[in-house]
């Protein structure tokens, strides 16, 4: 879970947020949020968690409004267990709130406001844990190229068919891209096979089919980003199951 640096006005943002806090306050809160972006998601965050505690809960004979104070005992149990350890000798926060609703609602309706706080947690939770995610993933770091190649037709074979590969680096993940131009169109079961070379050994690295145009695009993702090899092959096989080359050479590098 993320961690923030704690502001001087971070622990009234709980009061500002719920529109608790007095005229002063608020206009010295709305200068800081001006300049401060982590205090100004905090903001955001405790507003939609406000959003999403009820503010009556129904029964047969009567509505009963659910306190301020508890619901704000809510959300500073909830944020502040992501900023500082709860020592050893204080209540959890589970304990202080189950504390707060004995007090406040009648036995039979406490287990349904103690479930709602506790569904309320599991979606901040994994709100957080979401954008933790979204954070470190891969699709969210630059890709680079870090190595092209130009591959062409070996001697004697259809002079028109050329083409280019490019490995993408994105994270820990790596990507081969391959366009293929000017290649013979198939015939039935056929299909145009790559291969690349380490050590003189050809591995599978997919096939694909062209257009009526003779051109192909194929992007294959290395199962291990330390792979490496020294060349690109492709052949025209008979079929797209073939574990080795069985056909003939007429693209590589």
């Amino acid at each position: 879970m993320e961690t923030r640096d704690r502001c001087s006005l971070s622990d009234e943002l709980v009061s500002y947020a719920i529109g608790e806090c007095t005229e002063k306050e608020k206009r010295l809160i709305d200068d800081h949020l001006a300049s401060c972006p982590s205090c100004r998601q905090e903001v955001n965050e405790l507003r939609e968690a406000w959003a999403l505690i009820p503010f009556q809960i129904p029964y047969p004979a009567e509505n009963v409004d659910v306190p301020a104070d508890l619901k704000a005992e809510v959300m500073e149990a909830i944020f502040e267990s992501k900023e500082k350890p709860v020592p050893a000798y204080v209540l959890s926060w589970k304990q202080r709130i189950a504390t707060r609703l004995e007090a406040w609602m009648p036995t039979p309706h406490r287990f349904v406001m103690a479930g709602m706080a506790i569904a309320l947690v599991g979606v901040l939770w994994n709100n957080l844990q979401l954008r933790q995610q979204l954070a470190t993933s891969d699709s969210f770091q630059p890709a680079q190229v870090v190595q092209s190649y130009t591959l062409q037709a070996p001697p004697h074979a259809y002079a028109l068919a050329k083409g280019t590969a490019w490995m993408y680096e994105q994270g820990n993940k790596k990507k081969l891209i391959l366009h293929l131009q000017g290649l013979s169109p198939t015939q039935g079961s056929e299909a145009y096979q790559v291969w690349l070379i380490h050590d003189g050994k050809r591995q599978n690295a997919g096939v694909f089919l062209v257009d009526h145009q003779g051109t192909g695009v194929l992007t294959y993702e290395l199962q291990d980003p330390g792979q490496t090899f020294e060349g690109i092959g492709i052949t025209l096989e008979p079929d797209a199951e073939g574990t080795q080359p069985r056909g003939k050479k007429v693209l590589g590098t």
